[in-house]
């Protein structure tokens, strides 16, 4: 509010003496007066916003976040699998083939029995085959025990007179006489060419005289014998010997 001014106050005049000042003084003085209330209204109006600004409500804005679609992961192919590493052969390898043994030549009964019997034969003299050499010193080269693989096979040669033939341990069993032959009375006389080995085992069986039931009565027993092998210079060879086993009974 602006203050009242009385004007009746005497401002500068003197009834008697008249004016004591300028009149411009008191001016001055009333225009800086009106123009510092008129700055400090200008100043509150400035400073305090407009009354409709003031009370404008603020606008918000809602906005739903939506989550992206998750991007499906690209898919790896597998590596394609390392091809099989073939099987190495060796170069140098040598494939030989191994010829089959010849089957053994089966028992023919002779067609006639011989008249009278076969005299038994006298070791001392027949000295049989022998196979003479280091291939017949260390074994049988053709895959028996003792032999070498490969290795070349002496020719057979007649054994010599200073020679000691195998002789049969006392151990060997004779034959069993087959029930049916001992039941009709039956005899006979097989005669078997055998190999007697450096180690004293009988490696081959044939039969060259002989029928049924004697001659396989007279095979398997020969092949569980076992002899003293052939000396022959200080070694034992390998020799071919010719075997008489007669069937008789006894009165």
């Amino acid at each position: 509010m602006v203050p009242a001014v009385n004007w009746d106050t005497n401002w500068g005049y003197d009834d008697e003496r008249g004016p004591r000042g300028n009149w411009w003084v008191s001016a001055v003085l009333a225009v800086a007066f009106y123009g510092l209330i008129v700055v400090a209204v200008l100043r509150m109006s400035a400073v305090a916003p407009p009354r409709g600004e003031r009370e404008k409500p603020q606008e918000v804005t809602f906005r739903e976040l939506v989550q992206p679609k998750p991007q499906p992961e690209p898919q790896v192919a597998a590596p394609p699998m390392p091809p099989a590493a073939a099987p190495v052969v060796p170069k140098r390898l040598k494939v030989r083939k191994v010829e089959s043994a010849p089957p053994p030549k089966p028992l023919v009964a002779p067609k006639e029995m011989p008249k009278e019997a076969v005299p038994e034969a006298d070791p001392s003299e027949d000295k049989g085959v022998a196979v003479v050499g280091d291939a017949a010193a260390g074994g049988d080269p053709a895959g028996l025990e003792g032999g070498v693989a490969g290795a070349q096979v002496a020719a057979p040669i007649a054994l010599p007179e200073d020679a000691e033939p195998p002789v049969p341990l006392p151990s060997n069993r004779p034959p069993a006489y087959p029930q049916e032959a001992r039941a009709e009375g039956r005899t006979g006389l097989v005669v078997l060419k055998v190999v007697i080995a450096t180690d004293g085992s009988v490696r081959e069986v044939e039969l060259l005289r002989g029928g049924e039931p004697f001659a396989s009565a007279a095979i398997a027993a020969v092949r569980g014998w076992k002899y003293k092998p052939a000396m022959y210079q200080g070694k034992p060879i390998t020799v071919y010997r010719i075997i008489q086993i007669p069937f008789k009974l006894q009165a």
